[in-house]
Parts: C-alpha cells; structure tokens; sequence
C-alpha cells in the first residue's frame, strides 16, 4: 500500500482540465408547449354539433396529444453545411449540369454558413423552364445532398383554396392537417424540401379562392416563423423550409409572389445532353442492380433529342428488351421498342422517334435478326 507521503512525493499534481464543452446542436423547437397545452386544456375544448365533427374533433385532440407527448420533444435539427455537404452539392454539376447556375447559387450560401457556424437558409427559389428540363429530378437529387426530406406539392391537382399547403379545419368533412404541418410534425429536420411542381397551374374552382394566396405567408419568412395550419391550430416553425418551385411561365403568377421567388431559367445547351442522359442511364441502371453495360457514345448521340423525362422512362423498359434477348447492353432495337411502348403506334412512321434515320423496317429487321440470333443460340 502507497503512503499518502510518498505518493505526494512520487507523483506531480495534475492540474484540472476542463471538460471540453460539447458543441450546442443548431436547430429550433418547432412549436411551444404552452400553445399546445392551451389547446388541451383550455381553448382546445369546444362544443361539437355532429358525430362528425365529434370525430374530427378527436382526431385533432390527438394530434395535440402526440405534440405534447412527442419524445423528440418540440426540437428540430436544421441544415447546418460542411464540407462533405457542399461537396455533394458541387457534384450536382455533373449531372445535371443545366442547373448551375442554381448549384452555384446554393454552393455559396452554404459555404458562407459553414465559415459562421450557421444553420443554412434559402430564399424560396423557381425554376423556369420547358417541360421535360429535369426540374424535378434536381430538386430530388438536391434532398439527397442536403439530407433532408423532400415533399412535392403538384399546384395543377389543386381546385381549393389551398388545403394541401394550410390543411382544413375541423368543422370539415374531410379535415386534417396540410401536408406542410404534417412533414414538419413527422420529420426531424426543420428544414426539409417543398417542391411546389408547376406553381403557375392552379385550377382552383373559385378563382377569388386560389391557393396561390396562402404562400403569401409561407414564402414570406416572418409570417411562416408562425404559420397556423387549419387543423393543427397550434403556431409552426415553417420559416426555414426549403422551398423550389417549378414553372413552365410566370405570367399567370401575381406579381407579389414572383417577387418573393429567386427566377432561374433553365435550358438544356446541347454540350450538356451527354452527361446528363449518362447520369439518367447510370440511375436507371443501378436501380436494375447495375445489370447493364455503359451505353457506348454513338447510343448516346441517338437520344440526344430526348428530354431527361423522357429518357428516365425509357432506359428501364429498353433493359427489359434486352434483358428478354439475354443480353446486358442496350441496342438502338432495344430503344425503339421502348418508345413504341410509351408512344404506341410510332413504330407503323416514317421514323421512329429519335432514332434518327432509323426507318420502321429497319427497326423491324434488326429486332427480327436478333430474335432470329437468339432462337439459334437455344437450338429453336
């Protein structure tokens, strides 16, 4: 046994370090708790005049309930960039080098909230442009670089006021909470992605009703610091939301939110189309199990002309074409009978689609070459 004495004379104090203090989480809670008790136990209680709305009623309690009793607590994470992240942002170049300027756009917001330590935040942004331009698939692909949720919001199936964007309140038939509230409840991330796919197509059957008079507060970041949805009835955090909205033209839009819109216009320049129906074929690809060898330059010339949608419904029923020859490449043959399937009655035309050059018989002979080939193999 040591001592006391010679354990002070074998021995150097060590001076007390202290503890590094871990980094406080950035985020922000989503809600406050009071609201949510108020609604419980004081102006949640009302009267109800049908079975109905008795049923709503109690659907809404319990959303408020599982507020109140939500173990994450009212706390939600935010897009805090690194060099990870906004190196997956820069690659977004690669494939979809049409959206630069908007990669650009993001890669120096985020670079300047990595240099403070801050959370990231995105004025509402919109992507002008033709149909078929990649838009959607962007703002999928930009999700995955954030690491955040994604929620797309189709503007042209909406004939209300907006109850998809600020839900529909208990008196209703059909009420429940917006789909904006709902993925802010569900999601840990207070800064998830809200695709608004062609904004300008609003059908609403009362025009003095249009959706589009809602996103007044949402796209406007002190109002959505506390947006009230319909049916949650309880002040959200909606302010950091990610919003990116798509349009084919503005004109239809009042002038008050094309002002609070950050405009890109988009166009496919013919130098980019290789690299980006390479990156359509390569994810279609992988979804197959990468089953399929790289298509050759000359493939890639023939559907230049395509849109990227267009090519993104293609490849997999091309490989399935091929697959059903047992073969792993994908053949000219192999392309036009996936248009035919998409466009039926293009293969009976001068030209098959974008194969160009390509005449109908052609097609015809080569596909019935490579049966016949296939046929030979199996001894038929």
């Amino acid at each position: 046994m040591t001592s006391k004495t010679s354990r002070a004379r074998g021995t150097r104090a060590v001076p007390a370090v202290p503890p590094v203090p871990l980094a406080e989480p950035i985020g922000l809670h989503l809600f406050d708790y009071r609201d949510v008790d108020r609604r419980l136990h004081g102006d949640g209680i009302m009267t109800t005049t049908s079975d109905e709305e008795g049923h709503a009623q109690a659907r809404q309690r319990a959303l408020w309930n599982r507020l109140y009793q939500d173990e994450r607590g009212s706390w939600r994470s935010l897009i805090v960039p690194d060099a990870e992240m906004i190196a997956r942002l820069a690659a977004l170049d690669r494939i979809c080098p049409q959206f630069a300027a908007v990669t650009a756009w993001i890669v120096r917001a985020a670079t300047l909230a990595m240099a403070g330590g801050q959370p990231l935040r995105l004025d509402p942004c919109v992507l002008l442009g033709a149909p078929g331009t990649g838009k959607s698939y962007y703002a999928h692909r930009l999700s995955q670089a954030f690491g955040v949720s994604r929620l797309t919001i189709p503007m042209n199936l909406m004939t209300d006021r907006g109850t998809w964007f600020s839900g529909l309140a208990p008196i209703w038939r059909a009420s429940g909470p917006g789909k904006v509230a709902q993925l802010l409840i569900d999601s840990s991330c207070a800064s998830p992605v809200i695709v608004i796919d062609e904004i300008e197509k609003a059908s609403p059957i009362n025009p003095s009703e249009t959706p589009i008079n809602v996103l007044h507060s949402l796209l406007e970041r002190e109002n959505a610091s506390r947006f009230t949805d319909e049916f949650v009835e309880v002040p959200l955090r909606a302010d950091h939301i990610i919003w990116i909205a798509t349009a084919n033209d503005l004109s239809p839009l009042p002038a008050s939110i094309v002002d609070r819109l950050i405009a890109f216009e988009i166009t496919l320049e013919p130098g980019q189309m290789q690299a980006i129906q390479r990156s359509l074929f390569d994810e279609a690809n992988t979804a197959t199990g990468s089953l399929f060898a790289a298509p050759t330059d000359a493939l890639l010339e023939e559907v230049l002309a395509q849109t990227p949608r267009a090519m993104s419904r293609l490849w997999p029923i091309a490989f399935g074409f091929a697959c059903m020859e047992g073969r792993r490449h994908v053949t000219r043959a192999d392309l036009a009978q996936a248009q035919a399937v998409l466009r039926p009655g293009s293969a009976g035309k001068g030209r098959i689609g974008f194969l160009s050059g390509m005449k109908a018989k052609g097609m015809i002979a080569e596909t019935a070459r490579a049966s016949y080939g296939s046929e030979a193999r199996r001894g038929g």
